[in-house]
């Protein structure tokens, strides 16, 4: 615990390390400082960036943090060999060890899990998560916090304020001048691309304002504040509401119960009593949202059920860190099909991080999860207990303040999670790891140990470190930038909102450039060994790879577009563009083997842009090539099997009729022999597509169609009969009132019967 003796060592401490910088070593302050002004930047960009021509998909939130991770922990690398000591001490490293088994934990199940490649970008997240964590856990102090607590109320104003503009169109259509305006009709969404991730901001980020208030009494933050409670009031997001009532709880319990004294302890029962209140109108208001939109309600608990199966078939090891989309299908209740109304999507998480947590990575995973979770809460309330200090005890007051503000907001954080799946998107997860950091930080003792000084490399070696760096950046900056120029290409400024996002989007992508080139290149200067230069260019190669998955998912949006407008062939250059760029996502390869079964030609040929790389082919080949890879990391996934089934159906097709003009026997043959073995292979991967969507109309049609084809109507009625009884444990009549009036099947049971009549008359005339 945090004492006036700790603070005396903290000012001895700094004492040390202004004599170390006057020795010489500026590298390390200036080291230190970046990675907190970085991590703030980089807590302000991922809240405010929306990015894309009409609607977010997230990605560059994913690309700013896996960027900003790179380069954060190259700094941190960078100052450790600076300073020449190991960040984890006997002093910290008590601190540490739930994040150390956490991380540890979740290494060992992902290794032991069975589908890595699909999972790998998940869990190359969890390992960023875990290092920021570490990172703020052993750097930071008390004005590290601060500085960063600042960028997060600048989010904050950023996002509420646009959120105010997004209420005011719901009254007033046209308010919101921006292209995605009106995406979730009056459902507020902020810059965070879905009303629950917002209002995740919205909770954590009002107990950072509010702590703010205590700390500062601006009258300013009183209007963020509102500002934040009217976002989440119009976010219509039940969890969010529960949330926010959670966190405001925990923020007046913690502060009247343990910062309260004197005369103003007759307040606690009176305060204590209004934030029951207030958890309990939230409760109302989730429960009459609940009543009008009861299908979130009934999705979340479909999905709860099908992970809670997942759990008891690995409850120790779980399925692997990362591996709940790729298992979770084959587990799935028919009746999440009606719910979504499609069969195109994958539901990727579980809607209840303790949950995921537990298929994922078994009960010891969920274990340590959990004691990591109340370890950090367990510090912070630990530390609160006492009396607020008075403001002329400045950096003890200030230090308590903000350890309130992050542990309300933390646990206003983990209720979300409970219900909701933002914990899982960069928007959320990052600020998690920060709040894990920042109060583990808070809670340490402050070490008293100056920084070791720096010992300089010969001559010649760190002038060619700046070398190879100043080479890496000029190269990754020119190759990013000519990347970024394709992507703003295809947008048009028909609007105001869209000319704004243009113009926004290049100065954040020239500033993060510049930004990160300005703090390489300093700190390199600064220094005098060269072994912290060569780990900062080491780290080049990593930013153009993860600036890359941003790229992908443009050409793959672009592929998206032009296969929706009929231009097939235009598209397959864009998707093979992805997933060279994205090798770790397989639905870049599912949809270029989708486009391959459109156009299918069937004449070799050696075409770079359909992905060939040393021998010609022809579409049937690339189709089951990349099929394959897609079978190989997911294949649960319902619609891969309908789509392969499509394949042979076509391909089938495609040698029936070759046949029906073959020049001879033999060749005659040899094609309804091909056709044969395809239509086999067809009714297989329906059937298989079958086991895991027993919903979709279309699987049950190609069956019967291929039925019919055989001139087997018996056959073709057992699987109208399927479709028309509905899947097994489908007991709600408003989804089966969908197979039963289905206009479709009423015109294959036609035919059906035609070809018993046809058959009956020819067996008769026998």
């Amino acid at each position: 615990m945090a004492s006036k003796k700790t603070l005396s060592r903290t000012k001895k401490s700094a004492r040390a390390a202004q004599a170390s910088v006057a020795a010489g070593g500026r590298e390390i302050p200036f080291l230190h400082k970046a990675l907190v002004h970085v991590t703030g930047w980089l807590c302000l960009l991922v809240s405010i960036s929306f990015f894309t021509a009409t609607y977010d998909t997230a990605q560059v939130k994913l690309t700013l943090l896996h960027c900003g991770a790179v380069v954060l922990f190259a700094l941190w690398s960078a100052l450790q060999l600076a300073e020449r000591k190991n960040p984890f001490t006997r002093q910290n490293l008590p601190f540490l060890l739930p994040v150390f088994a956490y991380l540890a934990w979740n290494i060992v199940s992902f290794i032991g899990a069975p589908y890595k490649m699909e999972a790998a970008e998940e869990f190359i997240r969890l390992l960023m998560y875990g290092a920021i964590t570490l990172l703020i856990a052993c750097q930071f102090r008390r004005q590290d916090v601060k500085t960063v607590t600042r960028y997060i109320l600048a989010a904050a104003w950023i996002s509420f304020g646009y959120a105010l503009l997004q209420i005011i169109d719901g009254f007033f259509p046209g308010a919101d001048f921006m292209p995605w305006r009106g995406f979730f009709t009056r459902r507020v969404f902020s810059t965070h691309a879905n009303p629950n991730f917002f209002g995740a901001f919205a909770v954590f980020a009002s107990c950072l304002a509010a702590a703010q208030y205590l700390l500062t009494r601006q009258k300013k933050l009183l209007a963020l504040l509102a500002a934040g409670l009217l976002g989440v009031f119009f976010t219509e997001s039940k969890g969010a509401w529960l949330a926010y009532a959670a966190a405001a709880a925990c923020f007046a319990g913690l502060y009247t119960n343990f910062f309260l004294s004197g005369a103003a302890k007759k307040y606690v029962k009176k305060i204590n009593l209004a934030a029951l209140c207030l958890l309990l109108l939230a409760l109302a208001g989730a429960g009459f949202y609940t009543a009008k939109r009861f299908q979130s309600v009934s999705f979340r608990t479909f999905t709860w059920l099908s992970a809670w199966e997942m759990v008891q078939d690995s409850p120790v090891m779980g399925t692997g860190p990362g591996s709940f989309k790729i298992i979770y299908p084959a587990y799935r209740r028919p009746q999440i099909f009606y719910i979504e109304n499609s069969h195109n999507t994958e539901t990727q998480h579980a809607e209840n991080e303790y949950l995921e947590q537990w298929a994922t990575t078994g009960t010891v995973g969920l274990a340590v999860f959990l004691w990591l979770i109340g370890f950090i809460f367990y510090c912070a309330v630990r530390n609160l207990k006492q009396p607020l200090p008075a403001p002329s005890d400045e950096p003890l007051r200030e230090r308590n303040l903000y350890l309130l503000g992050y542990a309300s907001a933390f646990f206003g954080l983990m209720v979300h999670a409970g219900v909701d799946i933002s914990i899982r998107f960069a928007s959320s997860g990052l600020f998690f790891a920060v709040f894990c950091g920042v109060i583990l930080a808070l809670c340490q003792p402050e070490e008293s140990a100056a920084p070791a000084g720096e010992k300089a490399s010969a001559p010649a070696w760190p002038w060619a470190a700046r070398l190879l760096l100043c080479t890496a950046l000029v190269y990754g900056g020119w190759h990013t930038a000519a990347q970024f120029a394709q992507v703003t290409r295809v947008l048009q400024a028909g609007s105001f909102g869209e000319g704004l996002l243009i113009a926004v989007a290049w100065a954040v992508f020239l500033f993060c450039l510049a930004g990160t080139a300005y703090v390489y290149l300093r700190a390199a200067f600064l220094g005098k060994r060269a072994l912290p230069c060569f780990v900062l260019a080491a780290s080049v190669p990593f930013l153009i790879f993860f600036y890359g998955f941003f790229q992908a998912n443009h050409y793959y949006s672009l592929g998206v577009s032009l296969v929706s407008k009929g231009n097939a062939e235009g598209a397959l250059g864009y998707f093979t563009k992805a997933v060279r760029l994205n090798p770790l996502l397989t639905e870049y390869r599912q949809f270029r083997a989708n486009t391959f079964a459109t156009t299918l030609q069937l004449t070799d040929s050696f075409s770079p842009d359909r992905g060939d790389r040393t021998a010609p082919s022809n579409d049937y080949e690339r189709a089951l090539a990349d099929f394959a890879v897609v079978l190989k990391r997911a294949p649960n996934h319902s619609m891969v099997h309908q789509n392969i089934g499509q394949l042979y159906y076509a391909m089938a097709v495609r040698q029936a009729q070759s046949a029906g003009q073959a020049v001879n026997a033999a060749e005659y043959a040899r094609l309804s022999q091909y056709a044969r073995q395809n239509m086999e292979q067809a009714k297989r991967a329906f059937e298989r597509s079958i086991k895991i969507d027993p919903v979709n109309p279309a699987t049950y049609a190609f069956l019967t169609s291929i039925a019919l084809m055989e001139r087997n109507p018996e056959h073709a009625q057992q699987w109208i009969d399927a479709y028309r009884r509905g899947p097994a444990g489908v007991t709600e009549p408003e989804f089966l009132d969908k197979h039963r009036k289905n206009p479709q099947f009423d015109a294959l049971q036609q035919q059906v019967d035609l070809m018993r009549a046809s058959v009956g008359k020819s067996a008769h005339k026998k």
